[in-house]
């Protein structure tokens, strides 16, 4: 895990990434009011997973979820304290998955970390589980 960005975000910031099938980038975001969460793909299929008990979000570790083959939007809840973190997830469907992921405030938050989990990484069973649920949904679908 590497940590690639630090600062603090203006009143609307987006971020970008490429990732690869099964990979994780993950963001941590310290704020004073509600943000919310807009994650468009261009290329692929992203998903985007928030906690605020975990290091790292993921299928089967986070508090709120967007997962559909659209633009993803979590806003956060009034009653949700900072910091968050925020997983951007790669389907393995796609040989790479280009995102935009737009964050907005009415008081500029603060972006702590960016962090990238590789697929050579350990992903645990409950993962695995998820993501195979997530291919026979999108077939179904």
């Amino acid at each position: 895990i590497n940590a690639e960005y630090g600062g603090k975000l203006a009143e609307t910031r987006t971020l970008s990434g490429t990732l690869e099938p099964l990979q994780y980038d993950f963001y941590v975001f310290s704020f004073n009011s509600p943000l919310t969460f807009v994650l468009s793909t261009i290329n692929g299929d992203a998903d985007l997973y928030l906690t605020q008990s975990s290091s790292n979000p993921s299928y089967n570790e986070y508090d709120l979820v967007s997962a559909t083959t659209g633009v993803e939007i979590i806003k956060i809840p009034e009653a949700y304290s900072s910091p968050v973190r925020i997983g951007v997830f790669a389907s393995a469907q796609y040989i790479n998955t280009s995102y935009s992921l737009q964050v907005s405030s009415d008081d500029p938050p603060v972006l702590g970390n960016k962090m990238r989990q590789d697929k050579d990484s350990s992903y645990s069973w409950g993962d695995i589980f998820w993501f195979m649920l997530e291919i026979l949904f999108e077939i179904i679908v």
